[in-house]
């Protein structure tokens, strides 16, 4: 079997306190070559995705700005980069292919 796609999804529920929790949640997507190991691919990408989570977190236990949402492979005409931000601290990042 070829594996020439692979997909990671990583969400945590934080404690703000006082009745308060935020999810953050991660998904990102990965093109591999067939010699790349594919064990080792989906390691790194799990790691990316648990790193951004942690660094949402913090953002949100700092009171700074939440991450914007973009997609890597929009056209100009399709607004490469959104400016509208993640609501609530949900930071499903909304990579559309990575």
């Amino acid at each position: 079997m070829i594996i020439k796609t692979i997909a990671v999804s990583y969400e945590r529920k934080f404690n703000l306190q006082d009745f308060n929790s935020v999810t953050i949640g991660c998904t990102l997507w990965a093109q591999i070559d067939p010699s790349e190991n594919e064990d080792a691919c989906l390691l790194i990408v799990q790691d990316k995705c648990r790193e951004a989570v942690r660094s949402e977190y913090r953002k949100v236990k700092d009171g700074s700005e939440p991450a914007e949402i973009f997609s890597v492979n929009d056209t100009e005409e399709t607004n490469a980069v959104q400016t509208e931000m993640i609501a609530n601290g949900d930071v499903s990042m909304k990579y559309k292919e990575f």
